[in-house]
């Protein structure tokens, strides 16, 4: 074939053929064009292919039909078609055999598209290669190209209710024989409030107060969920080494700071260690510690990982910490990051779980933070799919650190797209770095911290 030859000469990977083909389909049948809906005009080598398919697909948006002349004197009245343009057109319509084979054709231009980008992408890593800096920035910057390639966005069509039903019974009969496809978060509490726990393509925000736990919940779930769930945890202000402590003191139920002192003497605390290094070996658990991650950054990085060990949790900690894109002003970039975390879910089939930061306002009164405590809570109140907020007694800067609350934190789901609120109780034992399910009854205040939280004199 023609196409070959050219690739055999390391010609530019294109096939006329094949444009021509499309253009052809559609000018002939113009409902051949809702079967080409993926094409854009930019995907055509040819200039002329380009422009006539730019403007067949405007006429269409217009609600005009197009034939060969109406599509010619439209590409005219644009400035893009002279007089001898006309045969050009009429010899494409005349080109293509059948309408019906138009999605073989619109495949074959879609892959030469992408080969050419690939080429594109090669040059600019030729390029990199040669320009200042160092080597490893080079790579990375590379691997951003070609992880911008790898990633293609789902595209779904419209769908008649009937095929609707067929797919939603099929996911009740499976929830009715126990194959439930949420993820499971270990936390009993809240996969109950989850209706099982983290879905695919859905984000949760988790926020607190700094020493409320948030890292030890987030790191927690990513130890429960990659026992059966590849799991990948990207910390920005901590090094894999301090994520590592933290680890081994809740897999061996040991004290964190003995664990950190690493006394040779200490044998009670290295024989914890190692259950808690053949525990953790087991899980299918990936960390990354970057700092000011950008979106890209992220993209590329769990890109690596789903190629390599396959990927179904994402935990981002945490938000306010992440590179912007050079919007106009810090809200609207994490405006853009968190709606880019949340189509990034989507178009990679995963669960994303992103910790954020919330205000001091939170501590300037005793009890349980609100949705508007959220730095840019518009913002995240917009994307997310769960909202939950961790409220630790002992580390509220008001708290009577009464006993009954020692160890005792909340998690308060107060947004919920496809469930109920509601309230977690949880056991939080910072010696460990453990955070569990809270069990025994719920610890009640006394009537001079109930009396101070509303403000009454004691």
């Amino acid at each position: 074939m023609k196409t070959e030859r050219a690739h055999a000469l390391g010609m530019v990977p294109h096939s006329l053929e094949a444009e021509a083909a499309v253009i052809g389909a559609v000018l002939l049948d113009n409902d051949a064009l809702n079967r080409v809906s993926d094409l854009a005009p930019t995907m055509f080598y040819a200039p002329f292919h380009a422009d006539a398919f730019r403007t067949i697909q405007s006429m269409a948006a217009a609600g005009q039909a197009f034939d060969v002349i109406a599509t010619f004197d439209a590409m005219r009245a644009d400035g893009k078609a002279t007089q001898d343009d006309l045969v050009r057109l009429h010899d494409l319509a005349q080109y293509v055999p059948s309408a019906t084979t138009i999605r073989r054709h619109a495949a074959v231009v879609a892959e030469r598209y992408r080969q050419r980008d690939l080429m594109r992408a090669g040059q600019q890593i030729v390029e990199l290669a040669a320009s200042a800096g160092t080597a490893a920035e080079q790579i990375d910057a590379a691997q951003m190209l070609l992880a911008k390639l790898a990633t293609t966005k789902a595209k779904r069509e419209p769908q008649h209710i009937t095929a609707s039903l067929v797919d939603y019974l099929a996911l009740l009969n499976d929830l009715s024989e126990g194959k439930n496809p949420a993820i499971p978060t270990g936390l009993v509490g809240l996969d109950r409030l989850l209706n099982g726990g983290l879905r695919r393509g859905e984000m949760m925000v988790i926020g607190a107060r700094p020493k409320n736990g948030k890292t030890a919940l987030a790191l927690a779930l990513a130890r429960n969920m990659a026992r059966g769930y590849s799991t990948l945890f990207m910390s920005q202000e901590m090094p894999v080494s301090q994520l590592m402590h933290r680890h081994t003191a809740a897999a061996g139920s040991y004290d964190l700071g003995r664990i950190m002192r690493a006394d040779p003497k200490d044998h009670d605390m290295w024989t914890a260690v190692s259950e808690a290094a053949q525990r953790l070996g087991e899980l299918r658990l990936i960390h990354d510690d970057q700092s000011s991650l950008s979106l890209l950054d992220i993209r590329r990085k769990a890109l690596a990982v789903k190629r390599r060990h396959g990927l179904d949790v994402l935990f981002v900690d945490f938000l306010q910490l992440m590179a912007g894109a050079g919007e106009e002003n810090r809200n609207r970039e994490l405006d853009v990051i968190v709606n880019g975390l949340k189509s990034f879910a989507m178009d990679m089939d995963i669960a994303v779980v992103v910790l954020s930061q919330m205000s001091r306002k939170a501590d300037e009164h005793y009890g349980r933070p609100t949705m508007t405590h959220l730095r840019d809570s518009g913002a995240i109140e917009a994307a997310a799919d769960q909202i939950a907020l961790l409220f630790t007694d002992w580390a509220h800067p008001l708290s009577k650190r009464e006993p009954a609350f020692e160890g005792f934190s909340e998690l308060e789901i107060v947004a919920h797209r496809n469930g109920a609120q509601g309230l977690v109780p949880l056991h939080f034992n910072g010696k460990y770095q453990q955070i569990t399910d809270w069990e025994g009854q719920m610890p009640v205040q006394s009537a001079a911290t109930v009396s101070r939280s509303r403000g009454m004199p004691q």
